[in-house]
């Protein structure tokens, strides 16, 4: 069994304990190497221990967790952002790729979120990459966000707007991005409706996504179809037809 040497960053010490309880109950694998309560504690125990994983409160009485990543220059270690319900936070560690739990904590997500760090391989480039992507997207008040795509060989960094259209193939979504090669990734075509809607994307059918910026025309025959400013059709189901419909209104 691969130990995984944690530590806690969380100011709030009832959950800092409850993580601590729920780890050694249900995850014997992590090894808790020790907490902190603060930005400047929690990068001097870093430096201090060299641990394979953070479990890291965003807020902080210091400052955020975010700004504790960033001021660590070796990033050998993986991160699980812990945090209250906080929607724009939430966004931004969604589309960075980033992974989370909310509080409080329960132990069927903790135990998933341990299982993802021992399978999923990162290097030191990405978690800057993503910590980067995560950081612009807080900081950035317009609707200009980045999205993380991780592939097997790949992170690509791209441009929300420019994000066409996504198709469901089984577990995985084809990613079609303006002026680039489309991009299959593993997550479900849900978990990017669930991230991109409020960016003006659309879920017309089952098995498609598509950014409303893109529409060049609609096809009324039937349930309909949409063709795209990439020369794609796409079909609409029954049940999205009046809603796609009231949406394109929307953007007009």
């Amino acid at each position: 069994m691969m130990i995984i040497k944690t530590i806690i960053i969380e100011d709030e010490v009832n959950a800092r304990k409850a993580l601590e309880n729920m780890l050694s109950f249900y995850c014997p694998e992590v090894e808790i190497a020790g907490h902190s309560a603060s930005v400047k504690e929690g990068i001097a125990l870093i430096e201090k221990t060299s641990p394979d994983l953070l479990l890291l409160d965003v807020h902080l009485p210091d400052g955020t967790g975010f700004d504790l990543v960033k001021k660590i220059k070796k990033k050998d270690f993986k991160i699980v952002f812990v945090t209250a319900y906080d929607q724009y936070a939430l966004k931004a560690i969604k589309l960075s790729a980033l992974d989370y739990l909310l509080k409080p904590v329960k132990p069927d997500e903790l135990r998933l979120a341990i299982s993802k760090v021992q399978q999923v391989l990162e290097n030191e480039e990405q978690i800057n990459l993503q910590i980067e992507t995560c950081i612009d997207n807080l900081n950035n008040v317009s609707q200009d966000k980045k999205i993380i795509l991780n592939t097997n060989e790949n992170v690509f960094v791209v441009e929300i707007k420019k994000l066409i259209h996504c198709e469901a193939s089984e577990n995985y979504t084809n990613i079609f991005i303006e002026g680039k090669n489309k991009i299959m990734i593993s997550k479900t075509l849900k978990e990017f409706e669930e991230m991109l809607s409020v960016y003006g994307f659309f879920r017309v059918h089952q098995s498609h996504l598509i950014n409303l910026q893109y529409v060049d025309s609609y096809e009324k025959k039937g349930s309909g179809s949409v063709r795209l400013k990439s020369g794609k059709s796409i079909p609409v189901s029954i049940r999205k037809k009046e809603s796609f419909l009231n949406a394109l209104k929307s953007i007009s």
